[in-house]
């Protein structure tokens, strides 16, 4: 019985630190940390982070489930259409190892930018801390800003922040 409260202890513990509404965005976030990767597409094929070189990227690592990802997937979507067509890429990363999961997430939300899966080792070497974790990467990938969860009030913060990047074109 006592291993089974405990176990049920670190369940909760652990979800919570994974999938939240933190109180602000990560601070001023402007690390100069480039991390690269390379996953597979929940659509076929892969997504390389090298074929975005030169180009801004916005990256959010999520889980199908999460109900801060199913929040802020939506407001990325809208960023997506608005920035877009001015060079910013978005590009969602499940960190669960099925495609299924990032198809699901896709077709629920109807997101159209690329989402990866299988993308836990990315998610290590971004240092994120739980989901939705999003990362703005300036042309040359290096972290601009990083957001931690995801709330209503982010979204004018993210616009200024792709603004800034897409001004340094």
């Amino acid at each position: 019985m006592k291993y089974a409260t405990l176990a049920l202890a670190s369940a909760v513990l652990i979800f919570t630190s994974a999938c939240g509404k933190k109180d602000q965005p990560a601070g001023d976030g402007r690390q100069n940390q480039k991390t690269y990767f390379r996953l597979p597409n929940a659509a076929g094929g892969e997504i390389d982070l090298a074929a975005y070189s030169g180009k801004p990227v916005m990256l959010m690592f999520f889980t199908e489930t999460c109900p801060f990802c199913r929040k802020a997937a939506p407001a990325l979507e809208k960023l997506s259409k608005t920035y877009g067509p001015r060079g910013m890429n978005f590009l969602g990363i499940c960190i669960q190892d099925d495609a299924v999961a990032a198809l699901n997430f896709a077709k629920d939300l109807g997101i159209t930018f690329p989402l990866a899966y299988d993308g836990r080792d990315a998610y290590r070497l971004y240092r994120a801390q739980g989901v939705p974790y999003i990362y703005l990467l300036d042309k040359d990938h290096n972290v601009y800003d990083v957001w931690e969860g995801y709330d209503e009030s982010y979204y004018p913060m993210l616009g200024r922040s792709i603004e800034a990047v897409l001004a340094k074109k």
